[in-house]
């Protein structure tokens, strides 16, 4: 029970979220356990590369997670393609690889369609085609998968400490991790555990466990091969993953449903998905960047802490696709996890409600957007 209300940030940890037996029954039949996704694409090289001085070339989406790049960028050469989450399909123009080169897809935000991807894959030679599902580790899709290689970050959606998933649909090699743990795993378990005693009202500083957690992230984003920690390979097994998948389904479900048609300022990036879906999270587009911004301020300031899917440039990288920048200035996500109960959405559309309301978004809407904005924001509307 909490004490203290407050959306978003990192998981904290409870038991209340295991099964008593264990149960395998939504991941692969065969796979192999990192201790982040960066390390398990990072790891594919050892596997895909004929010579030890081959780079190989890897194709990324142009809205893409820029940090991911910046390591990526250590054993690849980047080539960039169009794909926008406000579009159903990416821009398959501005996809030309050569014989040899990879290729990731991503199901931005867990609402892609399979059809899109395999329908392009049947018409490849000589590609390999990498799959990132860690907004929804468990979709149909994923499941179903075709590619050559799939992945997933499951810590972005379960509340373990870290941890990622790669597998071969086409029953390739597959990489393997090091034999140590990364110690910034149990640093990161340390600051979930101090987080649940925070909110259930315990008097302890929460600077304690923010410092713990964003240490143990920046170690953790250090790894190039480190296996999975101990803790979370012996409790993934034995979380309800299934019961995640519907309370988050649910909790987002009821937020889409609880939108005024005169809300202004921001808009759902989608209020629909496919059978076998589940979303990331509630992802909103603002007007412009000011009123994304204002609006985070402000969800911070009632205890409601939404992140940024991707702020681009960052790190000195960026894909230079001016529709891809434009949308992470306006773009932000919402926590609607299995941590929520119908209450927390209610409570959360109150705030977001009020400060639509406010007289600084009053003031935000009636300047006109720029003319790249006002474009990109009819986008966002169509999707």
């Amino acid at each position: 029970m909490r004490a203290r209300w407050e959306i978003g940030s990192e998981f904290d940890w409870s038991e209340l979220v295991l099964l008593q037996s264990t149960s395998h029954e939504l991941l692969p039949n065969r796979y192999e356990l990192f201790s982040t996704g960066t390390a398990a694409l990072l790891s594919l090289s050892n596997v895909i590369q004929k010579t030890q001085t081959e780079r190989l070339r890897l194709h990324v989406p142009s809205f893409y997670c820029m940090e991911v790049v910046a390591k990526l960028e250590r054993v690849f050469d980047i080539c960039w393609y169009q794909d926008l989450p406000t579009e159903s399909r990416p821009n398959f123009s501005s996809l030309n690889p050569s014989s040899g080169d990879l290729v990731l897809a991503v199901n931005t935000f867990g609402i892609r369609e399979a059809k899109v991807w395999q329908d392009w894959l049947v018409q490849q030679n000589d590609i390999i085609l990498i799959e990132d599902h860690s907004h929804d580790p468990f979709s149909l899709w994923a499941q179903q998968s075709i590619a050559h290689y799939a992945m997933a970050s499951l810590r972005k959606t379960l509340p373990i400490p870290d941890g990622a998933i790669i597998w071969s649909p086409r029953a390739m090699q597959l990489p393997t991790a090091s034999s140590s743990e990364s110690l910034g795993a149990y640093k990161r378990l340390t600051a979930m555990l101090l987080k649940k005693a925070y909110l259930s009202g315990i008097n302890i500083s929460k600077d304690v466990y923010r410092r713990l957690d964003v240490e143990s992230q920046v170690e953790l984003g250090n790894e190039t091969h480190c296996a999975i920690s101990t803790f979370t390979s012996t409790i993934l097994s034995h979380l309800n993953i299934a019961k995640f998948r519907q309370q988050r389904e649910a909790n987002i479900r009821q937020f889409i449903d609880l939108i005024p048609a005169t809300v202004s300022g921001w808009m759902p990036l989608f209020t629909s998905w496919s059978a076998g879906a589940v979303p990331f999270n509630i992802i909103i587009v603002c007007k412009d960047r000011e009123m994304r911004d204002a609006l985070r301020n402000y969800s911070i300031e009632h205890q409601i802490f939404p992140a940024i899917h991707w702020q681009q440039p960052k790190k000195q990288i960026s894909s230079n696709d001016i529709l891809a920048i434009e949308l992470s200035k306006r773009i932000l996500t919402i926590p609607a996890d299995q941590r929520y109960t119908s209450d927390d959405i209610e409570q959360m559309m109150e705030t977001l409600l009020g400060f639509s309301k406010s007289p600084q978004a009053r003031k935000l809407n009636c300047v006109k957007p720029t003319n790249d904005s006002a474009k990109n924001y009819e986008i966002a509307e169509d999707s």
